[in-house]
Parts: structure tokens; sequence; C-alpha cells
């Protein structure tokens, strides 16, 4: 049997044969919100930050409706280095996104995103070897009771997991090497689950999501666009035959504090938003 049919993993070292693009992100770490970046990595008065969180890329995948993933554990070259987690550090990875999902306005639902660990193997690596590891489930040696212990979100310190794992690592048990893929799912308005957050039944526009700051980003290609509420939808919104720009006149007799306001309002039109 094809071992990529099997499991798929990725080569420690190796290059992906993809960049990033409109629909792909390379992270070098799993700091999700921004509460967890450590405050060496930000910005100060002589320094740039070297760190940004993984919420925006997520939140610029979600906005611009088209779906797409984060890999965590490849550079921005395209370089795999893997993250070295135990199935405890796994389950705060979930955990976490799913915490942050909650935290976004509105709230952003689980179907509409999934997480993937993806081994990593150095490339010496033999096909046996790599075989049975994809085969070994992670949580064979792992307390069911142990993986229902609370975890620490929102924070740059060590949560009870990263401590376990120093443990494991000073005792000789070293942590197998991961790519997190979290994909973010293409907005599909058919989908009976997206009938309560699309803004407006006819319309049917996927929604817009603040981050955990109260930021909106936007995917443009490899970047990011930051966007502030009430200027960006003029930007966006046109009709859809895509032929003329709309320009809405006395929307200033509304009081908008938010854009699911103007969503409000926009959906008993017949509105595509273009990204």
């Amino acid at each position: 049997m094809n071992l990529q049919k099997l499991k798929r993993y990725y080569t420690c070292g190796a290059v992906v044969q993809f960049e990033e693009d409109m629909y792909n992100e390379f992270k070098g770490h799993r700091n999700l919100s921004v509460e967890e970046l450590p405050p060496w990595t930000q910005e100060n008065k002589n320094e740039r930050a070297s760190r940004r969180a993984v919420s925006r890329s997520l939140n610029a995948f979600l906005n611009t409706g088209k779906g797409g993933t984060v890999y965590l554990g490849i550079l921005d070259s395209g370089v795999v280095r893997g993250i070295k987690m135990t199935q405890f550090q796994m389950d705060h990875v979930v955990g976490g996104l799913d915490d942050l999902m909650q935290r976004y306005s509105p709230p952003v639902t689980k179907h509409r995103y999934r997480v993937k660990f993806v081994p990593v193997f150095p490339e010496d690596t033999t096909e046996e070897q790599r075989q049975k590891r994809c085969q070994k489930e992670s949580v064979d040696n792992v307390d069911i009771k142990d993986r229902l212990r609370p975890h620490q979100y929102r924070s740059h310190n060590f949560c009870w997991c990263d401590k376990d794992s120093i443990a494991q690592f000073n005792c000789g048990l070293i942590a197998t090497d991961y790519v997190v893929e979290i994909k973010i799912k293409p907005w599909d308005p058919n989908d009976v689950r997206n009938q309560d957050v699309a803004c407006g039944s006819l319309a049917k526009v996927h929604p817009y999501h603040e981050d955990e700051e109260g930021n909106v980003y936007f995917r443009r290609q490899a970047s990011l666009i930051k966007s502030t509420w009430p200027g960006w939808y003029f930007n966006n919104a046109r009709t859809t035959d895509g032929d003329h720009d709309i320009f809405i006149e006395g929307l200033g007799v509304y009081n908008f504090e938010k854009p699911k306001d103007f969503f409000y309002i926009l959906g008993s039109f017949p509105i595509q938003m273009y990204i």
C-alpha cells in the first residue's frame, strides 16, 4: 500500500511544492491568539514585531470567504521544520482554536474549520519506520483523564501540557514533530448550518468577523489587508452582475456601530461581496 494514501507526512528540511498565496499561509510557531505571543517578539521603540498571531490569517481567510489553510511548522521560505508536540499539546491547540473562534464577533461555528496534525520525519527515516509511526495512534499511552484537564489559553506562559512535555524531554522522551494544518472552509451559502449567520436570505453573503482584538482582515494574494469599520464595505460591495460599483446613498441616516448592523439592512438586496 502506498504510504501517502495510508497517511500523509512531511519530510523535515524539505521545501513544500507550493507557496504562500491566496489560500496558503506558513507559520513557524503555534501562537494562535495575540495573548499567546511572547513579549520579546512584540514591537518596541527599537524593533518591529518579529512574530504575528495566527489569528490574523484565520480571520482573513474567513472574511475573504474563499477559505484557506495555515500551516504551523512551515517557515516563510517553505522549509518544513515541524513543531514538537505531545498529545496533550495537540489537545491544547484544538481547544485553543475553539476558544479563539468563539471570541470572534460573530463567533465561528466548528463546522467551518478543521485541524489536522501531520507527522514530520527526518529525511533518513526508512519507509518501514514511517509506516510504523503513521499507523501508531498517538493516544496509545495517554490517560484519558489527563486529557480532560483544563488548559490555560490566552497566555504566553507555559500551560501544564508544556511543562509536562519538558519533563518528558528531560526523561529522554522526545515528542514527535508535526505540521499543524488549520483549514478554514470556503463559505457555502447552501449549507443549512450557515443560514443563521448569513448576511441576508437573498444575498447569502458570508458573515464578516472581527478577531479577538476587534480587527477585520482580508486576504490579498499572499498578504493581509487590515480594514476598519465603517469604510471597508464600500470598497467591496458590487452588484451581482459585477459590472457596476455601488455607491450607497443615504446610509448616513443609520447609526451603524457594527458591520452586522449594516449587513442586516443590506441583506434585503441582492448584493454580493467580492474580495
